[in-house]
């Protein structure tokens, strides 16, 4: 469909269309203000002086009708110059407004469609230069979005048809796969009767025999698909599963088998990709943000909840894995009871209680701190230096950090003084 011609004009003679039919019974003339404003291409003060007519007025249907056509008018301006902005989005909503007021008005039709086309055109362009460019992805996009305002375009819906076969090829379904697609889109019997019996229509428009015989073919074909969709749905390839439920709505818009697997994959697909991101998140060890995408993807699932079962298992041994580690380094440092208290956390948490040789770990360093404590004590009640001295030492050896022995130690040895063998020169 080719836009209105946009010359000043055409907007004049659309609003004195729009006026003209109440005009006869106009109580204030044919030539009222609100005709007068919309003339002279004032719609806003001819849409609020209308308003005001109405209020004052409100039984008033010549009055109420005014205002509703130059709420029309003014719409139809409004989208004009959003479309001719290239604002094109905008402009549509402004139209689809004016059909909902003036739902008889052609004009009102007329730029509605228009811009429909127009929309349709363009995200048909710029997903056919996705395509040319290999973005299967941001053309599949493109193409759904020119569905969205044409859902019978055929480019599109070829265009799209054609992406999806080359996105499940890429995700790993083999070449004989990826054949036997291209020919279920171009050399398979059932395309070609569809396209025959297509064909027919264009020389014989009356043909109703094969008119359903390309809808049977297109049922067919989307039986075909729904079948290795389901295929694909059972094996766990969710994504693969919805392209190929894509397809089968394509070649029949309401085939029930298409639609519900379309609604169901798509549900899995962004459950399997909320999974992916956990999984990338407990590797780098973001631990909260690998929750939240196990909580998204679990609202959205039904057949994946054991893998979500398992990803919660992973993620808690990533966290037990992460404070054993921790654990390690309190050891490594000789923060012995701290180091005890983590790996009794560890073991707390841990299925069954066992988590890599954190038991056989705690148990070293519960016995450490039991002969270091069992020194010290000695050592405290010992009188003669030499003999508290050896015990401290006992005690460093196998507690390097506990308490105050190496001060009490250093306090020790410095009055006793040392002999070059290290030895107290009085030993």
């Amino acid at each position: 469909m080719t836009c209105p011609d946009r010359r000043p004009v055409s907007s004049l003679t659309l609003a004195l269309a729009l006026l003209c039919g109440c005009a006869a019974t106009d109580p204030y003339g044919p030539r009222s203000e609100v005709d007068r404003l919309v003339r002279r291409g004032e719609y806003v003060r001819a849409v609020e002086l209308a308003k005001a007519e109405v209020d004052k007025r409100p039984n008033d249907a010549t009055a109420r009708e005014n205002w509703r056509l130059a709420s029309v008018a003014l719409l139809l301006e409004e989208g004009r110059t959003l479309s001719f902005a290239r604002q094109d989005t905008e402009a549509l909503e402004k139209f689809r407004a004016a059909c909902e007021i003036g739902p008889e008005v052609p004009q009102a039709i007329e730029w509605r469609e228009s811009q429909l086309d127009k929309l349709a055109d363009q995200w048909v362009r710029t997903a056919m230069d996705w395509h040319a460019k290999d973005e299967l992805g941001k053309a599949s996009e493109c193409y759904e979005k020119a569905l969205e305002y044409r859902p019978d375009d055929s480019r599109a819906k070829n265009g799209l048809g054609r992406v999806l076969v080359q996105l499940n090829y890429r995700r790993g379904m083999g070449e004989k796969y990826y054949q036997s697609g291209l020919e279920a889109l171009s050399d398979y019997w059932l395309d070609q009767a569809a396209h025959h019996f297509s064909a027919t229509g264009k020389y014989d428009n009356d043909n109703e025999r094969a008119e359903r015989r390309r809808m049977q073919a297109d049922t067919l074909r989307a039986d075909d698909r729904a079948l290795q969709a389901a295929e694909f749905e059972a094996a766990g390839q969710y994504a693969a599963a919805r392209i190929e439920y894509r397809l089968a709505t394509l070649f029949d818009p309401e085939h029930k088998l298409g639609l519900e697997g379309l609604a169901r994959t798509r549900k899995e697909t962004q459950a399997a990709e909320f999974l992916a991101e956990s999984e990338r998140r407990i590797v780098r060890r973001q631990f909260d943000l690998a929750i939240k995408a196990l909580e998204q993807g679990e609202t959205l699932t039904v057949s994946q909840k054991d893998a979500f079962v398992a990803a919660r298992e992973r993620l808690h041994e990533a966290r037990l894995q992460v404070d054993y580690e921790a654990a390690r380094a309190m050891e490594v440092d000789h923060q012995y009871e701290a180091a005890i208290a983590a790996y009794s956390a560890v073991i707390e948490a841990a299925p069954q209680g066992f988590f890599l040789d954190a038991i056989a770990r705690r148990d070293t360093l519960n016995d450490l701190v039991a002969k270091a404590i069992l020194a010290y004590d000695r050592a405290q009640l010992e009188a003669d230096p030499v003999a508290k001295a050896q015990l401290l030492e006992q005690v460093l050896l196998v507690y390097p950090e506990f308490r105050d022995a190496a001060a009490q130690l250093e306090a020790l040895k410095a009055p006793m003084g040392e002999g070059e063998s290290g030895k107290p020169r009085d030993a």
